[in-house]
């Protein structure tokens, strides 16, 4: 009996040893992709890229401008001389301008956007494979951005549908 309860404890501790030595140890990694950018001579082309390209939106934005407030300007000294189907002309012109400018405001925001996020993800994708590498070869199981972005992670369990449940989602 005596030597069965010490089989069994013996069994108990190789279990439990065996279970501590199987489970993987988690190595995290971060950095920061703003440095990386920085130093990265594509980094360097994007900004003079981007700089370019948003000077070039600014001076067709100021035309436009210096445009409407020229017609405002002969608008308002003429206003008194001019017939109302005269006004209403110019009243419908400046504001076609002011539409206009409204209009290429936006969308070049929108297009600065756009241009933007091209010229970054070539950046980010060059990023993403040295993080991958890196990872590959110093057996990182995480690795973040400062900012707390994933940037690479070994397959681990996707806890998705868990949340959903545990949340009552659909």
């Amino acid at each position: 009996m005596k030597k069965t309860i010490q089989a069994l404890t013996l069994i108990a501790v190789l279990l439990l040893c065996t279970n501590l030595f199987a489970q993987k140890t988690v190595k995290l990694g971060h950095f920061s992709s703003t440095e990386l950018i920085k130093r990265m001579p594509e980094g360097d082309s994007a900004q003079a890229t981007m700089t370019k390209y948003m000077a070039e939106l600014q001076e067709e934005a100021e035309t436009m401008q210096k445009e409407y407030e020229r017609l405002m300007t002969e608008y308002q000294a003429k206003e008194a001389q001019l017939s109302d189907v005269l006004k209403q002309s110019k009243q419908r012109e400046i504001q076609s301008v002011g539409q206009r400018f409204q209009e290429f405001q936006q969308n070049a925001q929108d297009d600065i956007q756009r241009k933007q996020g091209e010229l970054m993800l070539a950046i980010t994708d060059k990023i993403r494979a040295a993080v991958t590498e890196i990872a590959k070869e110093n057996k990182y199981t995480y690795i973040f951005e400062s900012t707390g972005i994933l940037w690479y992670s070994e397959d681990s369990e996707d806890i998705t549908p868990l949340l959903v449940k545990k949340l009552n989602l659909k």
